[in-house]
């Protein structure tokens, strides 16, 4: 017995070591696969043209989740991301401004420039869905008695936003990393405001900066 135990340790042994040879290889070809997924966090800065319509334009806090796929030198993934500002309606007797809230559905692809020393740098394409909503979806605003008082629906927009960027990453150990991720992205509104006695309609591009880090735990496939 004792004979036979050692037979299936030296098997066991050489199995092991053959495992992580394939991995390693896989590695050094770039053919493996790994999975990253995790949280996101960062800021956002809004275009200053939004002001022009009564958005809050400070800076503001960005979060979310990514999952990103990766071979080689190329990856593709989504991410959910969450955000917010406030916009005023500049009615006489407004008390409260409501609450904007930004959700962004997307798919994103990436590919590596160049790595030095352990660090990466990626490029990176977006496109997805904005997704605005208000909170409270509608306000009642008492204009001081001259007429009835006067009531806003908020009503939920959807439109497609597009971004591009970069990303520096690295990996903290083998299961652990961690990239700095900024991007500009973009999305466009139907909008109305006046000019002199007249209200001009219009479809304008808004833009928008941000800078976010991700942290995410790494699977390995071979």
């Amino acid at each position: 017995m004792p004979r036979m135990e050692a037979i299936m340790t030296l098997v066991l042994l050489g199995v092991t070591t053959v495992t992580h040879a394939t991995a390693d290889e896989s590695r050094a070809r770039g053919t493996e696969w790994r999975l990253g997924i995790g949280p996101t966090v960062g800021g956002l800065l809004f275009d200053p043209e939004l002001a022009n319509y009564r958005w809050d334009t400070q800076p503001a806090l960005q979060t979310g989740l990514q999952a990103t796929l990766f071979r080689g030198r190329f990856a593709a993934g989504s991410r959910l991301m969450r955000t917010h500002t406030t916009q005023a309606s500049g009615i006489l007797g407004e008390s409260q401004a409501p609450r904007v809230n930004l959700t962004s559905v997307e798919f994103l692809g990436q590919v590596r420039v160049i790595g030095y020393r352990g660090v990466e740098m990626w490029g990176l394409a977006s496109v997805g869905r904005l997704h605005m909503s208000y909170e409270p979806d509608q306000l009642t605003f008492d204009v001081g008695g001259i007429t009835e008082p006067i009531t806003v629906d908020y009503t939920p927009i959807s439109e497609w936003d597009f971004g591009y960027g970069l990303e520096l990453r690295t990996a903290l150990m083998n299961q652990l990393a961690i990239a700095l991720q900024a991007e500009r992205s973009t999305f466009a509104l139907d909008t109305a405001h006046r000019r002199g006695d007249e209200i001009v309609e219009s479809r304008e591009q808004f833009y928008s900066w941000s800078l976010r880090l991700q942290l995410a735990w790494l699977l390995h496939f071979g």
